[in-house]
């Protein structure tokens, strides 16, 4: 539908809701945008046409309520909201397609995952087999490296909650240095597990859930060292946080500005992402590892720790790099920046005055409620 067509379709619209005595602010609404979006439809797509569409669209609705001797004023609202909304249907079409693909692509992740994990396991079998008729020191050695290996992926396999508990039951089962123990044992299963991937603060959130959550049961269940064990793990995972943050400033210089910049926000909130995860344990253990985590919360909150101190230092290296990369990203947009800006500072204004002016009819529109039902109440 060309632009002229477009116009001449809403008017002859409008020309027949008159005469069937139809011409409401909703059929002003869905002419104009059952109208734009076609011509939206038609043409190339590119965002300098909905423009001319859009004003055509409005004009033709003008034009076709003075025609039929309509009050524009009362229904040129519908036509332009009408005319918006065709506008629009294009771009949230496109926004869906987009949403649809990324939910395909996050299962697919998902799957990929679940893939990884059976080949992985499928692997190390495979290792078993291979040295099942050789010598029992042989198979030692190979079994000793099957389960390195699955230790440094528990998070991948999903079994850094379950191999976490077991390993502190049987610290509990030992007695000897219980809290020491636990405390290595969460350290080294929050380092390997954030370590098997990207540094995200979802992560940092999920895995130190699993760890102390699976330390904290495995004292509960086991009845006994429950206070050494929550003690333990606190510490534990939050050493295991501070030393997977070493390694984050390597592993940016392949990130892109939006994963460098992403990474810098989680890396200054990490601390107080760890306070808040150790509560969450908290909230669901019973009283006596519910405040040893609160009180070890509450200690971490006003002093400096070493996973603060190395956080801060990341989050330095982070910004750093994230300045190089900002350098060439703002050549190449402090045009359209200015141009948006200048657009923006426009919009803002034209809204806080029409919210001012909305405001005020809320008002007007109390007051008159008010004098009409006391004027009501005078007449009673």
């Amino acid at each position: 539908m060309s632009e002229n067509q477009m116009k001449d379709h809403i008017k002859d619209e409008l020309k027949r809701a008159k005469e069937a005595g139809q011409v409401t602010s909703e059929k002003v609404y869905e002419t104009v945008r059952a109208a734009v979006a076609d011509a939206v439809a038609e043409s190339k797509g590119d965002i300098e046409e909905l423009r001319p569409i859009v004003k055509d669209a409005v004009s033709a609705a003008i034009e076709g309520l003075k025609d039929v001797g309509v009050d524009v004023k009362d229904k040129v609202e519908g036509a332009v909201v009408g005319a918006i909304a065709g506008a629009r249907i294009r771009g949230d079409e496109a926004v869906e397609a987009t949403r649809e693909e990324l939910r395909k692509l996050e299962t697919r992740l998902e799957d990929e995952r679940t893939g990884l994990a059976h080949g992985l396991r499928e692997g190390l079998e495979g290792a078993r087999e291979a040295v099942a008729s050789l010598p029992e020191e042989i198979k030692e050695q190979v079994e000793s490296a099957v389960f390195d290996i699955k230790l440094k992926s528990t998070e991948l396999l999903g079994l850094t909650k379950q191999t976490v508990k077991e390993a502190v039951k049987h610290a509990i089962e030992s007695g000897k240095d219980v809290k020491e123990t636990v405390v290595q044992i969460t350290s080294h299963a929050t380092e390997r597990a954030l370590k098997e991937g990207r540094f995200t603060a979802d992560r940092v959130k999920k895995i130190a859930d699993k760890v102390m959550s699976g330390a904290v049961e495995a004292a509960e269940e086991a009845g006994k060292e429950v206070k050494d064990v929550a003690l333990g793990a606190f510490k534990g995972a939050h050493e295991g946080i501070a030393s997977a943050v070493e390694s984050v400033e390597d592993k940016t210089k392949a990130f892109v500005h939006e994963d460098l910049a992403e990474t810098k926000e989680d890396l200054e909130a990490i601390e107080d992402l760890f306070i808040e995860t150790a509560r969450k344990v908290a909230r669901r253990s019973g009283e006596v590892a519910k405040d040893v985590l609160n009180d070890l919360a509450d200690q971490t909150k006003k002093t400096s720790s070493v996973l603060k101190e190395k956080a801060i230092h990341a989050a330095e290296a982070t910004a750093k790099r994230l300045k190089e990369t900002s350098r060439d990203a703002a050549k190449a947009t402090a045009k359209a920046a200015s141009k948006t800006a200048h657009v923006m500072a426009k919009e803002t204004k034209e809204l806080g005055k029409r919210s001012v002016d909305v405001a005020r009819g809320a008002i007007t529109g109390m007051w008159k409620g008010a004098k009409h039902a006391l004027k009501k109440d005078k007449k009673e």
